[in-house]
């Protein structure tokens, strides 16, 4: 099971945020990915960089034509599970090129962006300390941690995987989505 989470909080080249996310997905699935089940769009806050968590993550409702009519800083979010015979580092490296091309450029970390495309489980494959989220190093190479080191601190990852896969378990601490989230409450 390979389980990518997508947000953006500012419109991109392809149109509003949703628009965006919706692209994206669609560019995913042009580089030989099959796109196996997507979830409802939410809504976050953007991350508290005191604490590194969002609590909140709603379902978002109405027309997507209007981008929700959510603050400007909010993130809309939405996960996807995937099926692809591509290696974890090689899927890394197709999101960061459909990101650049969504008009992403090299950030600040938890800056506002109009796209964000993170691997967050590779079937159950564990790599590095799962303590330390990936960072660019001065070499441009990207370090990559499986399952994603902040799943269970993050509302708007777990929610959408309740979506796609409600029966899935933390390769590590053997939860459910819904029972890391109920213990973020």
């Amino acid at each position: 099971m390979i389980i990518i989470a997508l947000g953006s909080n500012l419109p991109s080249k392809w149109g509003n945020r949703i628009e965006t996310l919706n692209r994206a997905v669609t560019e995913i699935s042009k580089v030989n990915i099959q796109i196996i089940s997507q979830s409802h769009p939410y809504y976050s806050r953007p991350l508290d960089l005191q604490t590194k968590q969002c609590l909140d993550c709603n379902k978002c409702v109405g027309s997507a034509n209007n981008d929700y009519n959510l603050p400007q800083n909010y993130y809309i979010n939405l996960n996807i599970l995937i099926q692809s015979h591509k290696c974890a580092n090689q899927l890394l490296y197709c999101f960061k090129k459909i990101e650049g091309s969504a008009g992403r450029h090299a950030d600040t970390r938890w800056a506002s962006r109009p796209l964000d495309i993170d691997l967050i489980c590779y079937n159950r494959v564990i790599i590095g300390d799962n303590k330390s989220r990936n960072h660019k190093s001065n070499t441009g190479y990207i370090p990559l941690s499986l399952p994603h080191p902040a799943i269970a601190s993050r509302a708007f990852v777990l929610r959408p995987i309740i979506d796609i896969a409600p029966m899935w378990h933390h390769p590590i601490n053997g939860k459910t989505a819904k029972q890391m989230i109920n213990q973020l409450k």
